[in-house]
C-alpha cells in the first residue's frame, strides 16, 4: 500500500496540468543534475506577474515556456522547429520589423560635440556638401559599404566606449519598433546583428542562470552564488 501511494504521489508531482493552466512544477534536465522548478510558488511570489520572468509575455497569462526560445543549442533543428512551437504573436520579441535611431540627435552633434562636419561626414573631395549618409550608403557594393557598416565605422571613432558595451550599447542610439507590421517579413538576426545567435539569445543554461540567479540576488531570497548549486540541482 505504501508503495502504491508513493507511486501516485510521484505521478501527481510530475504530471502536467491542462495546457491552459500554468504548470505547478517544471522538471529541467541538466547534466549538472536535474532541477525541479516550483513554478506555482514563483507565480505566487511574483503576484501573477508572468512578465517578471517571461520577458516576452507582457500581460499574456499564457507565455511560451522558456525552453521554447532558450534551447541547449541553436542549430538547424531549432531554426525549423521554433516556427511551429512558438505562437506567431511572439515573433516580434526577436524579429522586430526595424530599429530606428531615434536616440541619435544630429543637432546635438552639430552644435555641442563638434564644430566640424568632417568629424562625421567625408571631406570635400568625396562629399563637397554634407548629405544624408543613406544617399550613398544603402545595400552596399564592392566599393561602398552598406549604411550599417559605414555608420558604425564612423561612429566608433568617437564612441568606442559604447561599442565596448556590445549589445548593451545599442540602445544609446537605437530604439526597437515593436509595433506589428503585417507587410514586413521577419528578418534573419544576421541582417542587422553581426554576432552569433548565442550572444543575442542565451542558451537555456545561461538564460536560467542569468534570470534566476539575478532575481534571487536582487531580492536577497533563494540561491544565487556558486556555492548554492545543490539547492537547485539534484545530484
Amino acid at each position: 500500500m505504501t508503495a502504491i501511494l508513493f507511486l501516485i504521489a510521484v505521478g501527481g508531482y510530475f504530471t502536467p496540468t491542462s495546457s491552459e493552466d500554468p504548470p505547478v512544477r517544471v522538471l529541467l534536465e541538466n547534466k549538472g543534475g536535474k532541477v525541479i522548478l516550483d513554478h506555482a510558488d514563483h507565480v505566487q511570489a511574483m503576484d501573477q506577474d508572468c512578465a517578471a520572468c517571461h520577458h516576452t509575455s507582457g500581460k499574456d497569462p499564457n507565455p511560451p515556456a522558456c525552453t521554447q526560445c532558450h534551447v541547449k543549442k541553436f542549430d538547424q533543428a531549432f531554426i525549423v522547429g521554433h516556427q511551429e512551437a512558438i505562437d506567431d504573436k511572439h515573433c516580434l520579441s526577436c524579429h522586430h520589423a526595424k530599429a530606428t535611431i531615434d536616440n541619435f540627435s544630429h543637432e546635438d552633434h552639430k552644435t555641442e560635440y563638434t564644430d566640424s562636419c568632417q568629424a562625421c561626414h567625408h571631406d570635400p573631395s568625396i562629399e563637397p556638401v554634407p548629405q544624408a549618409c543613406s544617399n550613398c550608403h544603402m545595400d552596399g557594393s564592392n566599393s561602398v559599404p552598406n549604411l550599417r557598416d559605414a555608420a558604425h565605422g564612423r561612429c566608433t571613432d568617437c564612441h568606442e566606449d559604447l561599442y565596448q558595451e556590445g549589445l548593451k550599447g545599442c540602445t544609446n542610439c537605437h530604439v526597437r519598433d515593436q509595433s506589428p507590421d503585417p507587410a514586413a517579413e521577419p528578418q534573419a538576426c544576421t541582417s542587422c546583428h553581426t554576432v552569433q545567435v548565442e550572444q543575442l539569445v542565451p542558451t537555456s543554461m545561461n538564460a536560467f542562470h542569468g534570470q534566476c540567479r539575478g532575481c534571487h540576488e536582487k531580492t536577497g531570497s533563494g540561491p544565487f552564488d556558486d556555492e548554492s548549486c545543490k539547492q537547485c540541482h539534484m545530484q
